[in-house]
């Protein structure tokens, strides 16, 4: 029968993996500091680690998108740029698709002024 988990001693524990990595001491140096044995700040080490889910990438804010050829109003030559129309009054005007990873980071970075500065 397995052992339940002692939140407690988790908790503890990460607390002091934190304080390690703050404290500029060696893992020796700390586990002496702290009264603990280096094996078991490492058997703790590992064993947080390995509860810890592993990290996804971000999903991009934006996705490329394809538009096929196509001009409605009898125009000879397709107009390839676009418009972008955020809040606040403020657009963006693009000849050409930009990397949607920079267009993402860039209308992020804009939504966090408008947040910054309590605009609706």
């Amino acid at each position: 029968m397995a052992r339940p988990k002692d939140l407690g001693l988790e908790h503890a524990w990460r607390l002091r993996l934190r304080r390690q990595a703050a404290s500029g001491l060696s893992i020796a140096d700390f586990c002496s500091r702290e009264a603990v044995s280096t094996a078991s700040f490492y058997a703790w080490r590992r064993r947080l680690d390995a509860s810890r889910p592993l990290a996804t990438p971000d999903p991009p804010l934006f996705v490329p998108i394809r538009l096929g050829p196509s001009s409605p109003s009898g125009d000879a030559t397709p107009h390839r740029g676009f418009i972008i129309e955020l809040p606040h009054r403020v657009r963006l005007r693009c000849d050409a698709a930009p990397d949607p990873t920079w267009l993402g980071r860039l209308v992020a970075a804009l939504a966090d002024v408008a947040a910054r500065e309590n605009i609706p």
